[in-house]
C-alpha cells in the first residue's frame, strides 16, 4: 500500500496539472493541437502562415530569407562552393515547413523540394503559397504525428543532400519524439548530406525546463535541451555535429542551432 504522503503528493501533482502524461498521449496531443491550424489563427501564426497575424506579406519573406542566409553561410564553410554552387541539382526538405517561410527559399535553389508536416492544413497554405510564386517543384508530405518513420515510405532513403528544420523541436512532445525524429533524417540524408536544426536550448530556469503534461498550454516551450543533451542524441541517431551557435537573432529566444553531417 502507498504511503499516505505518496498520495497526498500524487494528488497535489494531478491538482497542479503536472501530473506527467504518457509518451502516446503527449504525442496525441501534440497532432490534436496541430490539426486546429485551418481554423485558429494563433495557431497559424505559430505555423508561419502567410497573412496570419504577424507574417505580412514582407515579415514572411523577411523570415525565410534570414534563415536560408545562415544555411548558405553554414554549408559554404563545411561543405564548401561547390556544394552550394550545384544546389540546383540537389534534393532538400523542411522538416515542419508550417506555411512555408523558408519552402519558399529551398525552392528557389534546390532542384527538388519536400515540406513535411503533420497538419494537412498548413501544407495546403503551403502549397498555395509556393503555387503563387510559380514554384512547381514541392512536394508536399503529411504523415500521422504517431508515426515519423512513416515519411521514410513517401520519401526514398538516402536521397536528401540536405535537410532543414526551424521552429519545430522545441514544439516537440518529448524528447523521446526528438530521438525518433532524428533517426528517420538519418535515413532519409544521403552519405555526406547536411542538416540545419534549430532548437530552444534548456538554460535550467523553469521556463525552459522540460515539460511532460498539458501540451497545449506548454506547446512554446514544450521541449529544451542542454548542448549535452541534444549533442548526445545526434551522436546516438548516427549524426555527426559540426556547428553549433546560440541566438543568430540576437533576442532572447533560446534557440540553438545545430549543423549537422550524416
Amino acid at each position: 500500500m502507498k504511503s499516505p504522503a505518496l498520495i497526498a503528493a500524487r494528488i497535489k501533482k494531478l491538482l497542479s496539472g503536472c501530473e506527467p502524461a504518457s509518451e502516446p498521449d503527449l504525442v496525441a496531443a501534440a497532432g490534436s493541437y496541430w490539426q486546429l491550424s485551418g481554423r485558429d489563427d494563433r495557431i497559424q501564426d505559430q505555423s508561419h502562415w502567410c497573412g496570419a497575424m504577424r507574417w505580412q506579406r514582407d515579415r514572411w519573406f523577411a523570415h525565410g530569407d534570414v534563415y536560408f542566409s545562415y544555411a548558405l553561410r553554414l554549408l559554404n564553410e563545411f561543405a564548401g562552393a561547390a556544394f552550394v554552387d550545384s544546389l540546383d541539382r540537389k534534393t532538400a526538405m523542411e522538416w515542419g515547413c508550417g506555411g512555408g517561410a523558408n519552402m519558399r527559399c529551398l525552392c528557389q535553389s534546390f532542384s527538388q523540394v519536400y515540406g513535411v508536416d503533420i497538419a494537412p492544413d498548413s501544407l495546403d497554405a503551403c502549397k498555395r503559397q509556393l503555387t503563387k510564386l510559380g514554384f512547381a517543384n514541392f512536394s508536399p508530405l503529411y504523415f500521422p504525428v504517431e508515426a515519423p518513420e512513416a515519411v521514410l515510405q513517401q520519401a526514398t532513403a538516402g536521397s536528401l543532400d540536405f535537410l532543414l528544420s526551424i521552429a519545430v523541436f522545441q514544439h516537440f512532445p518529448s524528447k523521446v519524439y526528438t530521438l525518433r525524429v532524428l533517426q528517420v533524417m538519418e535515413k532519409l540524408l544521403m552519405s555526406g548530406g547536411f542538416a540545419l536544426i534549430q532548437v530552444r536550448y534548456s538554460d535550467g530556469s523553469e521556463k525552459y525546463r522540460q515539460k511532460n503534461s498539458d501540451y497545449a498550454k506548454n506547446v512554446i516551450t514544450m521541449t529544451s535541451f542542454t548542448f549535452d543533451e541534444f549533442a548526445g542524441q545526434v551522436q546516438q541517431a548516427g549524426l555527426t555535429l559540426l556547428h553549433s551557435e546560440k541566438d543568430i537573432e540576437q533576442d532572447d529566444l533560446h534557440h540553438e542551432y545545430y549543423f549537422i553531417r550524416k
